[in-house]
């Protein structure tokens, strides 16, 4: 039916005409034609091609109205006549009866030809010129009023000049009139189709007949070469249609909607191939075509002009609306079907279109030709799970009686369409190995996840592989290979987080815990069961019982698991008791404000390491060169220790490594701006832009795993035991005695529950300091004094970082002949002798002094350097005099 022609009579001389039809019928088609349409609708350029049969009252159009392709379009009387007489004798009554008959029926579009050849100039030549030629008769008797409809042909069998000029113009004298001819009968057709459409809401109306009509548009637009055109009428019959359904499950249904409402007994898939495709129209003429065989005509059907159109990526792209609008109408008609019979139907007709784009297709197309097929590949796959579920094919199922039952109707149900050509497995053949054997429907099964999913990566279009692949790990651990399913879940489990997915997650971190539980692996099981037990979009329930999953698994393990603590806890704050000025030996207190994610009461012990750095100018023992060098305010301590913080964050490239992703400092974009005054341009280029444009998960400290908790020095900690943390906020305080001066900066929170150990770093820099300043002793002034006269100087001890108790009793021992008096009350002279003084001191605050004013005396005999000794307690403090 795809090789419909327009339709041309010949009449008068048939030896004629078969002498110039071979070289007629070859000549017509070598030249482009403008076809001009009515209603000033765009001009199209055609190779007009035609059929040439004999002329007869019964090829004449009985209802010229009701169809375009099998009436002629165009009627041509032959003649070679010459003779006067002859021409008066016979030729003239052949071509009355015959312009009479056309006259008749209505017909004004035909040509009389008349051809002169060198036979009809020889003979006799008559001494007396003839009034008349054949020629003119014939316009005169009937062209009289139409000169165009009689042509004059010269010896169409030379090879002259004259000859081929005259060929070439009949030529195109045929092309315009036939062509006006057929736009003068696809005017009344149009007009009557357009009638009939409008009597849509009539009652008696028949979508199958109206449908007849507008598909003989299409085929005359197929047949003229424009097959855009062609396709339009198809998809308004498709969106007409799909109206009539949309109305039918709203309650208006029409009474032809009945015959395509009936019980399926066939579910074949769609067929492509012109020869099977044509076999369902004459059931959707005379009304009896179920609705799948109306859509799989009518979509194979598009599916011919798309590839005429050489655009075999838009049949892949059509396919896929085309079946799930098909699925939802059987829905929503209630048109009863087996079950799996439309799964059947679906993994057909995906194959049949993969298979008609492959070898449509080439590799310059391949990109746009996978973005469209790829979906057909998930489908099918879908549909052939779900004909595995239905029929017991699954790996952790055995076929019952009713199942295989079931295999032999839907196997029956396929019919007999033609498997594939030239030796390669068609659809039908793919559909029943995959459901004889569970092997077999294994192997078809993972061949199509694989491509599905390999073309899925292909394009970028890496959520859609990841499902898949949660789909495959479910397939791979009912068949036992636990291996696989870990891998394809960690794959998605790897995107979900990265993209914030979380309920994807938790999901996927409830089949990873199967798959370990499964393997035996209690380590894995108990990482995952924290992240189910912990998360907060899935129900109570299940948090509750992977959390005695966890209890339970984490009393099994044999040596400590260390995980990850930003899911489960969270250190909200941290305050610092005394945060500055901290007395080595004082016990220094952090309160944690700790967030537990899990469902229940847990007893744990906390620890956090902290890291020691010795301040500016201490000596390798931890003492400090001067008391002044030791005083910094509030701010400077603390900027200074969160600069030493960072500082040693950064002292080794390894250490940098085991940090999270959120201290790395993500790459700044470096933008240089030139300006051309010259052109009057202006262009930006990034200097980094390959640190700028990273793929986010090539990035390794952006990818956190369970496996990346490294557990730091806990020598020196803050630390907390049987601590109940409750499920929200806990406030617990951690405890430490620093051994040492120096600044200590929270670096990694360790919360022990049994056998687990949750690591977290301390992302928020918090320091503290730890001082101590040793009491001392100065005398003022230091130089300079006489001797001979009595000198004034003062005393003065400083407490130090400790302070100095009240009723502390130094002794001063002086050099001979060096005589000292104290003249104050605020200290208790205890006892003097000539060498030595002793005084009780009063109670000094830390950080705080005393002064004490004494009388010197040297004896003016003694040239000698003198020495004061201070003694306090168990310790000796040296102070020099110079006289």
């Amino acid at each position: 039916m795809s090789n419909h022609k327009p339709i041309v009579t010949y009449c008068g001389d048939e030896a004629l005409f078969s002498a110039l039809s071979a070289g007629l019928t070859c000549a017509l088609p070598k030249e482009e034609v403008e076809w001009r349409r009515s209603y000033g609708r765009v001009p199209k350029t055609v190779n007009l091609d035609v059929i040439f049969i004999k002329f007869s009252v019964e090829c004449l159009p009985k209802h010229p109205n009701l169809s375009v392709l099998d009436q002629p379009v165009f009627h041509i009387f032959w003649t070679d006549c010459s003779d006067i007489d002859i021409y008066r004798a016979t030729t003239k009554d052949e071509i009355s009866n015959w312009h009479t008959t056309l006259r008749n029926n209505g017909i004004i579009d035909w040509l009389i030809v008349v051809v002169l050849n060198s036979d009809s100039k020889r003979g006799k030549k008559s001494n007396i010129l003839p009034r008349t030629s054949v020629v003119d008769k014939v316009k005169g008797d009937f062209c009289s009023k139409q000169n165009d409809r009689c042509f004059v042909l010269h010896e169409p069998f030379r090879s002259d000049v004259k000859s081929a000029e005259s060929w070439q113009t009949f030529l195109q004298r045929l092309r315009h009139l036939i062509l006006q001819g057929l736009n003068r009968n696809l005017s009344h057709f149009e007009e009557n189709m357009r009638s009939q459409r409008e009597k849509r809401t009539e009652p008696g109306w028949s979508f199958c007949n109206y449908f007849m009509l507008q598909e003989e548009l299409a085929m005359v637009f197929e047949m003229m070469g424009q097959f855009e055109d062609a396709l339009v009428q198809y998809d308004e019959l498709d969106a007409l249609f799909t109206q009539y359904v949309v109305n039918c499950s709203a309650g208006d249904m029409a009474d032809w909607m009945v015959s395509f409402m009936r019980p399926c007994v066939c579910w074949d898939g769609l067929t492509l191939s012109p020869d099977l495709r044509y076999a369902k129209r004459e059931n959707i003429q005379q009304a009896q075509s179920h609705l799948l065989d109306f859509r799989n005509y009518l979509f194979a059907c598009q599916v011919a002009l798309i590839l005429k159109l050489q655009r075999p990526w838009e049949v892949a792209q059509r396919s896929l609306p085309f079946m799930h609008n098909c699925v939802n109408e059987l829905c929503l008609l209630e048109i009863a079907m087996p079950r799996g019979s439309v799964s059947c139907w679906v993994f057909l007709s995906c194959l049949e279109v993969l298979d008609t784009c492959e070898n449509y297709s080439n590799l310059v197309e391949f990109e746009t030709y996978s973005l469209h097929t790829v979906s057909l590949w998930n489908y099918a796959r879908i549909k052939l799970h779900e004909l595995g579920e239905l029929c017991g094919l699954m790996p952790d199922t055995e076929s019952t009686s009713d199942q295989l039952h079931m295999v032999v109707d839907l196997l029956a149900g396929m019919g007999q369409t033609q498997s594939g050509n030239s030796g390669k497995p068609g659809p039908m053949d793919k559909l029943r190995e995959a459901l004889s054997s569970k092997e077999s429907f294994k192997k078809h099964y993972l061949e199509l996840s694989e491509l599905a999913m390999g073309t899925f990566k292909h394009l970028g279009r890496l959520r859609n592989a990841r499902l898949i692949g949660i789909e495959l790990a479910a397939f791979f651990m009912k068949l036992g290979e636990l291996y696989m399913a870990e891998n394809y879940l960690l794959e998605a489990l790897k995107m979900y987080k990265n993209e914030g997915w979380d309920l994807l997650a938790t999901t996927t971190y409830i089949s990873l815990a199967e798959c370990h539980k499964k393997q035996k692996n209690t380590f894995k099981y108990v990482k995952a069961c924290t992240h189910v037990t912990s998360s907060c979009v899935i129900d109570g329930d299940t948090r509750n019982h992977y959390f005695d999953e966890l209890i339970s698994a984490a009393q099994l393990l044999d040596k400590t698991v260390r995980i990850r603590a930003e899911h489960i806890f969270a250190l909200s704050k941290m305050d610092v008791t005394a945060a500055n000025g901290i007395i080595l030996g004082d016990e220094v207190t952090v309160d944690f404000c700790i967030i537990s994610r899990l469902p229940s009461d847990v007893m744990c012990n906390i620890a956090c390491s902290l890291l020691h750095t010795a301040f500016e100018g201490q000596s390798d023992d931890g003492e400090r060169p001067s008391s002044r060098t030791t005083s910094r305010s509030a701010s400077q301590s603390s900027m200074g220790s969160m600069g030493s913080f960072m500082d040693s964050l950064s002292l080794s490239n390894s250490r940098s490594k085991m940090l999270p992703g959120n201290l790395i400092r993500k790459p700044k974009l470096r933008i240089q701006e030139t300006i051309d005054e010259a052109t009057g341009t202006a262009y930006v280029v990034c200097r980094n832009a390959s640190a700028v444009l990273e793929r986010m998960d090539s990035h390794p400290s952006l990818i956190q795993k369970d496996t990346d908790a490294t557990k730091e020095d806990f020598v020196c900690c803050l630390q907390a035991a049987a601590i109940v943390l409750h499920p929200g906020s806990n406030l617990v305080p951690l405890k430490v005695k620093p051994e040492a001066k120096g600044n200590y900066a929270l670096k990694q929170v360790c919360i022990e529950i049994s056998s687990m150990e949750f690591l977290q770093w301390v992302t928020v820099p918090k320091c503290f300091d730890v001082i101590c300043d040793e009491p001392s002793v100065s005398l003022t002034p230091d130089a300079g004094l006489l001797a001979g006269i009595v000198q004034n100087v003062e005393l003065r001890i400083d407490s130090g970082s400790h302070g100095l108790v009240e009723g502390l009793v130094i002794k001063m021992v002086v050099s001979t002949g060096l005589s000292v008096q104290m003249k104050t009350s605020a200290a208790t002279m205890l006892a003097e002798t000539e060498d030595s003084l002793r005084v009780q001191l009063p109670a000094v605050s830390p950080g705080g002094s005393i002064v004490l004013p004494l009388d010197i005396v040297a004896a003016l005999d003694s040239h000698r350097k003198h020495k004061v000794l201070f003694s306090l307690l168990s310790f000796l403090l040296d102070v020099f005099c110079i006289c």
